[in-house]
């Protein structure tokens, strides 16, 4: 069987000005380390980045020895994860590193640079289909990179998965057959998911199509599955929205008489509240989703503590909150 060593520091979320005020005092947050290397086990270590990625390598390495080290835990945002020294000692001793790419781990980009690290480092945006990438763009700026939140199309995700279980099987080739079907089963599942997620999505009314988040991680999804998005923050996350920004979602939101906006599990809800705020006082009223989207991460407990158990939750959310009033 794999195991897995998951002893966890308590999660950071992202910072906002506050976080930057106790910087600039000295006072410097603690980074977050999702697990630590054991020191005991012979069988070779993998360290992935993210949640999304986790739960694939997890699927892959189903009945085959490995230990997994996972950086950005729940209520950690990967744009701005920093790495501690116990991290990055785990990626000295790894075998394999797995990240997003696409710029994703911002902060850990010089890191994963370094000659010794990047020749053992491999991308899961290296292999998702080129004709699936969307633009990246700040503040109506066109960037030079890619929105790196792929997860969010399971079908190009899933070829990223195929390519990830190749990656797998040239590091424990005694087991390619076992890692072979583990990806193939996985991939299915996550063609099944997108399937269910089409047909579920697909009874919101035109009118209430639009997906209000707190930051732009949604823009796959939404192509996906017929919806239009409006974010509060960028791509990046950046901890902070100026007043003109604020304002110029809030005159979309009533100009489209946008009926929800929803939170999301790394994303200051404050921001939320002050979008729909911002929307009362231009005599609009909207109300926020119940429950929280999951965009960089995953949930805590079951079913959500998976990557398609998430998935599933955001559908969930989503197709009852924009459902028939």
């Amino acid at each position: 069987m794999m195991r897995l060593i998951l002893s966890q520091d308590p999660p950071r979320r992202a910072q906002g000005a506050w976080s930057r005020a106790l910087l600039a005092l000295g006072m410097a947050l603690p980074f977050v380390a999702c697990s630590e290397v054991s020191g005991v086990s012979d069988a070779p270590l993998v360290v992935v980045t993210t949640g999304q990625i986790h739960d694939a390598a997890e699927a892959l390495m189903e009945g085959v020895t490995v230990e997994l080290k996972l950086l950005c835990g729940p209520g950690v945002d990967p744009h701005s994860y920093g790495a501690s020294t116990r991290d990055v000692l785990a990626m000295d001793q790894a075998a394999l590193i797995v990240f997003n790419g696409f710029h994703l781990e911002a902060q850990l980009s010089e890191l994963l640079e370094r000659e010794a690290i990047a020749a053992k480092s491999w991308s899961m945006a290296s292999a998702f289909p080129a004709g699936r990438c969307l633009g990246w763009s700040e503040e109506g700026v066109e960037t030079d990179s890619f929105d790196p939140h792929i997860w969010n199309d399971l079908e190009g995700w899933s070829s990223c998965v195929e390519a990830l279980s190749s990656e797998l099987v040239a590091l424990f080739p005694g087991s390619a057959s076992q890692i072979e079907a583990n990806a193939a089963a996985y991939s299915r599942e996550l063609l099944e998911v997108d399937a269910w997620a089409s047909q579920r999505l697909e009874q919101i009314p035109e009118a209430r199509r639009i997906l209000v988040s707190g930051h732009d991680a949604f823009s796959y999804f939404a192509r996906n599955y017929g919806l239009e998005t409006l974010a509060i923050l960028g791509v990046g996350n950046d901890p902070e929205a100026d007043l003109r920004t604020m304002r110029s979602v809030a005159d979309r939101v009533v100009e489209m008489r946008v009926p929800v906006l929803f939170l999301e599990s790394i994303t200051n809800p404050r921001l939320t509240q002050a979008l729909l705020e911002a929307c009362e006082a231009r005599g609009w009223e909207v109300r926020i989703a119940d429950e929280p989207l999951y965009s960089d991460d995953l949930g805590v407990e079951a079913p959500a503590d998976t990557f398609l158990g998430a998935f599933r939750a955001n559908v969930e959310v989503i197709s009852t909150a924009l459902g028939t009033p």
